[in-house]
């Protein structure tokens, strides 16, 4: 039985899923050796069988993932006495991608009930490439997870912390408040940050207002005051200084220098 999922190509940027199916392969049932222009996966429900690229052998069972890197020149075989049964899914990426998917054989068994969910969508998805990229990102951080290093939880607290000041410096943000959502002590908090990030997070929010504002009034053409008010600073002086500060310039002579 082989069954493939009719998929359009709708030339997504960073995971762009390709080709999806199934097949219950017959005893010896080969395909290659081929290379494809993209990531193609499949998962192993049942049986076994063999993959050969790089002038290296992999025997593959129920359970395992084997990769097809784009490029790679690849050839796979089912085994003659249990054949395999698997789906597979193809995608073009530009993300960075786990660790684990540079290797040709993964240990996975979890991942299974997605390799289903993938071969099965037309059943439940309308838009099945919007599902499959889902699916896939999904695949991706259980690979992540199941391959990464562990990370100490202050390194893990700190990345979550510089992400906040991201996206919420904006707001009324406090050193306070950070420490607070992490539940932490402050003063442990800021000597953490330092270590991790190069800086301690008062100095970095600070940097990340002003950099956006320059942004803002050098690219944008905003005025001062709101450049100011976009980045959270509501004392339009203390704004001008802190901006001269950095700068070398006030924000208006900074404006003029860019536009010249």
């Amino acid at each position: 039985m082989l069954r493939y999922l009719l998929l359009t190509n709708r030339n997504f940027k960073d995971i762009n899923p390709m080709e999806c199916g199934e097949e219950d392969c017959r005893p010896n049932y080969h395909v290659g050796p081929m290379a494809r222009e993209y990531y193609l996966l499949h998962y192993v429900y049942t049986g076994r069988g063999v993959v050969r690229a790089g002038g290296k052998v992999w025997q593959v069972e129920k359970g395992q993932i084997f990769v097809i890197h784009p490029h790679d020149i690849v050839y796979y075989q089912a085994d003659g006495e249990d054949p395999w049964y698997y789906s597979w899914i193809g995608f073009s990426v530009s993300i960075q991608l786990p660790a684990a998917l540079s290797e040709t054989v993964l240990d996975l068994p979890q991942a299974e009930h997605l390799f289903r969910a993938m071969k099965d969508c037309e059943q439940t998805a309308l838009d099945k490439e919007y599902y499959l990229c889902g699916k896939i990102y999904e695949l991706l951080a259980l690979m992540s997870r199941s391959r990464s290093a562990p990370k100490s939880k202050t390194a893990e607290h700190m990345l979550q912390a510089k992400n906040y000041i991201d996206t919420n410096y904006v707001t009324q943000i406090t050193v306070e408040q950070i420490a607070d959502q992490l539940g932490i002590n402050r003063c442990y908090f800021s000597t953490a940050f330092k270590k991790h990030i190069g800086k301690p997070p008062q100095q970095y929010l600070m940097d990340v207002r002003l950099e956006k504002a320059a942004e803002l009034i050098s690219s944008y053409g905003y005025s001062v005051s709101a450049a100011a008010l976009s980045v959270g600073y509501t004392d339009i002086f203390n704004f001008s200084k802190m901006f001269k500060r950095k700068y070398g310039l006030s924000p208006t002579a900074y404006a003029n220098q860019k536009q010249k």
